[in-house]
């Protein structure tokens, strides 16, 4: 029998990866036993923390720290320029729908009352409408490179960008099912230059247009939750496990009715982990709020949310857990009788040998 060997699947978000926090709370509390992880976009993020801990509490209460800090100071900051850019390129990609046209009209209406010339394009846009100093910052003080190399194994999605409104086409035609996106590319953190590991993590979570893309490998990369849109297989990288050698994930999703599917891996024994009431708390058309509003108010109510799901399949986690002490106690059984068998073999030998000589 295959020794088990389970991955955790951290999917993208935005600010509902708060939910994550939640999920990894509930996991320590059933017992539950990682091997590897892998994420995409803030799911990359997470698992980064998640991989450097030494234990699966541990893991829960880094985050939890990490989210503190991210409701009380969001890693997100706009200008009232880069907003409307936002929203008027957003417009022009998705114009031929009629609602994310009256986004394109609403965001010039507002651009006119504040007297803003809004550009045509998002080539310009390279460098991004935020910094990433705020997530460097916060990586600096919550993810120790060290640790990160001697944990768990870590892998992330990353998407190989053009420029920011090449990217967005993309995702436009694909959401409207004129063609889907070219598929992620899964990269193991821990197997790059430690110089280059930050980099990877960021390009995950580098949202055409709002962050600039990273260079890694060489390649350009943003976020990794664009490839393969239709099915979420960038962002939900349970394929990167799989090729890792997991025969057991555990997924946890951060959007409402993902069409990522559990019946196209057969080979691994999947625990889905999906919100069992709205996870939106957004209802506008472009679901800001809930991709980049780190709110106080509503992180919590994430965090609880994941908690609370996760119990809701602990059953399913603990028998998990519970196989795989089993396969090891009978892996540990085998081993013992097979070398109480040899010696047996070696002894039988020895006797026969001696009464050859006689």
């Amino acid at each position: 029998m295959d020794e088990l060997k389970v991955g955790l699947v951290l999917s993208g978000g935005g600010a509902k990866g708060a939910y994550q926090v939640g999920v990894m709370r509930a996991l320590a509390e059933v017992g539950a036993q990682i091997d590897m992880v892998a994420g995409a976009s803030i799911g990359a993020l997470n698992g980064a923390i998640v991989a450097s801990a030494v234990t699966p509490q541990k893991a829960h209460a880094h985050l939890a720290l990490l989210w503190d800090r991210l409701a009380q100071t969001s890693p997100v900051e706009f200008q009232a320029f880069g907003y409307l850019t936002l929203l008027s390129s957003a417009g022009a990609v998705l114009a031929p729908t009629r609602a994310l046209g009256r986004v394109l009209k609403a965001a010039r209406v507002a651009a006119a009352m504040l007297d803003v010339t809004l550009p045509k394009s998002l080539d310009m846009l390279a460098n991004g409408l935020a910094s990433d100093k705020p997530l460097k910052a916060l990586m600096d003080e919550y993810l120790d490179p060290a640790a990160l190399n001697a944990g768990l194994p870590l892998y992330v999605s990353l998407f190989r960008s053009q420029t920011p409104f090449d990217d967005l086409l993309r995702i436009a035609a694909a959401e409207v099912g004129i063609e889907d996106t070219p598929a992620s590319t899964y990269v193991h953190v821990q197997g790059l230059p430690e110089a280059e590991q930050k980099a990877a993590l960021l390009a995950s979570a580098a949202i055409p247009a709002i962050y600039a893309a990273k260079t890694v490998n060489g390649e350009r990369y943003s976020d990794g939750g664009i490839g393969g849109w239709r099915k979420m297989q960038g962002n939900t990288p349970a394929g990167a496990l799989l090729d890792a050698g997991c025969n057991m994930l555990i997924v946890s999703h951060l959007s409402d009715d993902s069409p990522w599917s559990r019946r196209e891996l057969p080979q691994a024994t999947v625990l889905e982990i999906r919100p069992q009431r709205a996870i939106s708390r957004d209802p506008s058309l472009l679901d800001h709020r809930d991709l980049l509003g780190f709110d106080p108010k509503r992180i919590p109510s994430w965090v609880e949310q994941g908690y609370e799901d996760t119990l809701a399949c602990a059953e399913r986690v603990m028998r998990a857990g519970e196989a795989r002490r089993m396969l090891r106690e009978s892996e540990r059984i085998l081993e013992a009788k097979r070398t109480q068998h040899i010696g047996n073999e070696a002894r039988l030998a020895d006797s026969m040998a001696r009464l050859r000589r006689y």
